[in-house]
């Protein structure tokens, strides 16, 4: 099959850095990409099992890269506009899409005699016949692997009934993808009266505002909700904190995600069992970097108690202080917010909305080049002639030190209904020397359209996303399906959390003088932050290591079920939520993190030890920036991903400095 000219994917290779004409890719054109993709894919790797020549890379590894090439760029490019501007035909595409690549996935990995082929040429490297460099030798130990892992081994009888669990559990995710659009989007807070919005201030206020004059607080993907911390009026942040923890339960006719996460669960489960796998999590830590469920509930055992106390501790001061402020009122979940910015304003002298002159929106995104430039000397040059995934990304081409070109970064900032919550980075072209392509790679963020100032946070999240997009720049592998950021979960995090430390330079972003107060409170409230993300790791280890036996039957039994599992890890307290609770976990029952939200505890290890790391040699140098972009963001999952860190800091990751970041050394 061969696409028509007419299709903006059939002159990809035309195009300039391959970037997508996106302005004129309809539904059907997506169509038509992907059955061309599957279609070609499954014709070329036909070929490579069928060959009787004696195994090579050019004939096995190079011929499995060039034959899924197509498919996935149009899904990459697909899944960059959905997460960013979806529609009614793109859900749709998704629904109908979503089974077909799962039952595609699955004809490749139980092909008997595709798999035959790899072990040949893994038999003949290790006679000495084929010659293999590093990172010929990672993907076949990956790609032997993942057949194993989806099932090559298994009767028919038994690929049959995994391939049904497959098909099913992409539609199920792409339900919830949609439920929890609806849900978040259905939990928006209006307020007729702005005397109820007293503490935001003018801009604050502008963002909110609606044509009919009303005031529209819509919610964020996680269970705390940034507006909760300038709230004077109680009632209101009790209203907005229920709309948050609720959604997606069904209550009063909303949209209810239990029975798809039941169903998923179980599903998951049923497929680990089939597979040989005591549960999800033996399954995606496997080639990851922590190897086994014990490791990650070794991990989470040891920090998830100490933050619990450490939130407990924070709690007592914060309950002393809300006696002041409301006498013979309860304290409770939604004031905690509110309360601790008073705190920590009385504490430290600081005042978050006196930063606001340092933090408007371009202000930032140029302190954030501004910090890769020292770090990596690349510059960031505005083309406006290009346009990106959506009509408000701005694109930018990045320029190495010696005036080369490293690849296109693009940038969307603003909130939209039709967008997915949170902030995310996203490949668009895989780098690849084999393919002769450079990277182009996205930033999605959501801040209120007519925002010209975002909180501090906004900043970290920034910071942040960049950092991924930074290890898809500056990729420098020879296959495109293990380039920049496609490394194992517990690794992917890494790099962008190191580039956060670089927004609390002095003067990067803010003064020096804001920057020492900002150091000095960071350890303030993180009782709150420590409990309310590991106790959402551990909601997704309870669904994820649970038996099927275990697990919930109806959609009624969910909150018990998430009560119950917080209450075994001894993490149950009423006071903070899980940073997503499982109905509206995304992460997890549709975004590719399931049994893997760990990762980022496991990833910030690594973090904190490296920005240790940078701070006893000198800091942000160049020198230093161009040993870790080498080191570590350059090989990105071409090898073993702990291997390049050995490289970078010359040991094994230690602890102690991430307990010491934490305030629980």
């Amino acid at each position: 099959m061969t696409l028509d000219a007419s299709n903006p994917f059939a002159r990809l290779a035309e195009r300039p850095f391959h970037l997508p004409e996106y302005a004129a890719i309809t539904p059907e054109h997506f169509r038509e990409a992907f059955d061309d993709g599957m279609a070609s894919q499954l014709a070329a790797l036909d070929a490579v099992a069928a060959d009787s020549a004696p195994a090579t890379v050019a004939g096995v590894l190079e011929a499995w890269e060039r034959a899924g090439d197509p498919l996935t760029k149009a899904i990459e490019v697909f899944y960059g506009v959905k997460s960013s501007d979806t529609t009614d035909a793109i859900d749709a595409l998704e629904e109908e899409y979503a089974p077909k690549w799962a039952a595609h996935s699955d004809r490749i990995f139980m092909d008997a005699a595709l798999y035959d082929r790899l072990t040949s040429l893994d038999a003949r490297a290790k006679a000495g016949e084929v010659e293999l460099d590093a990172e010929d030798a990672w993907l076949l130990a990956d790609l032997l692997a993942a057949f194993v892992r989806n099932g090559v081994a298994l009767p028919e009888a038994e690929q049959q009934t995994l391939r049904g669990i497959n098909s099913r559990l992409a539609e199920l995710e792409t339900a919830f993808d949609k439920v929890n659009l609806a849900a978040r989007n259905g939990g928006a807070i209006v307020v007729t009266d702005v005397t109820e919005l007293d503490g935001l201030n003018d801009e604050e206020l502008g963002s909110l505002r609606q044509e009919d004059g009303t005031y529209k607080i819509d919610q964020v993907n996680t269970s705390q909700h940034p507006l909760l911390e300038k709230l004077s009026n109680r009632d209101l942040r009790r209203r907005i904190h229920e709309a948050s923890v609720t959604r997606g339960l069904g209550r009063e006719g909303g949209p209810d995600a239990r029975a798809i996460i039941v169903e998923a669960a179980r599903l998951r489960a049923q497929k680990a069992t089939l597979l040989g796998y005591p549960n999800t999590t033996a399954i995606v830590t496997e080639r990851a970097c922590a190897k086994t469920p014990e490791a990650v509930a070794e991990m989470l055992g040891r920090l998830g108690p100490a933050a619990l106390a450490q939130a407990k501790k924070d709690a007592d001061v914060l309950t002393a202080r809300f006696a002041e402020l409301y006498p013979g009122e309860t304290f409770s979940p939604w004031d905690w917010a509110y309360v601790a910015e008073i705190v920590r304003r009385e504490k430290y002298d600081l005042d978050l909305d006196a930063l606001a002159p340092y933090l408007a929106v371009d202000k930032v995104l140029a302190a954030v080049y501004g910090a890769a430039e020292r770090l990596y000397g690349v510059t960031f040059v505005r083309r406006p002639d290009l346009r990106g995934h959506t009509a408000e990304a701005e694109v930018y081409e990045v320029k190495d030190a010696d005036g080369s070109t490293v690849g296109l970064f693009l940038m969307d900032f603003w909130a939209r209904p039709t967008k997915q919550g949170g902030a995310w980075m996203s490949n668009v072209i895989n780098q690849s020397t084999l393919l002769g392509e450079l990277p182009v790679v996205t930033n999605d963020c959501n801040y209120p359209k007519g925002t010209t100032t975002i909180s501090w946070d906004g900043v970290i999240t920034m910071f942040h996303e960049f950092g991924h997009a930074l290890h898809g720049l500056f990729a420098h592998s020879k296959y495109p399906s293990h380039s920049g950021p496609n490394t194992p979960r517990d690794f992917v995090e890494f790099p962008s959390q190191v580039n956060e430390h670089w927004a609390w330079q002095p003067d990067a972003v803010i003064p020096a003088e804001w920057a020492a107060k900002m150091q000095a409170a960071s350890t303030f409230n993180q009782g709150f932050n420590n409990y309310e993300i590991w106790a959402a790791m551990m909601l997704d280890q309870a669904w994820h290591t649970a038996t099927v036996d275990e697990l919930p039957t109806q959609a009624s039994e969910v909150e018990a079920f998430e009560a119950s599992a917080l209450e075994k890890a001894g993490m149950a307290y009423d006071l903070i939520p899980p940073r997503y609770r499982t109905q509206y976990f995304a992460h997890i029952w549709g975004g590719g993190y399931s049994a893997a939200y760990y990762s980022y505890v496991w990833a910030e290890v690594m973090d904190a030890d490296a920005v240790a790391w940078f701070d006893a040699n000198g800091g942000g140098t160049r020198a230093n920036g161009d040993h870790f972009r080498r080191t570590l963001l350059a090989p990105g999952g071409s090898v073993d991903v702990m291997s390049t860190w050995r490289t970078f800091i010359g040991r094994d990751p230690e602890l102690g400095p991430l307990l010491e970041r934490k305030g629980i050394a």
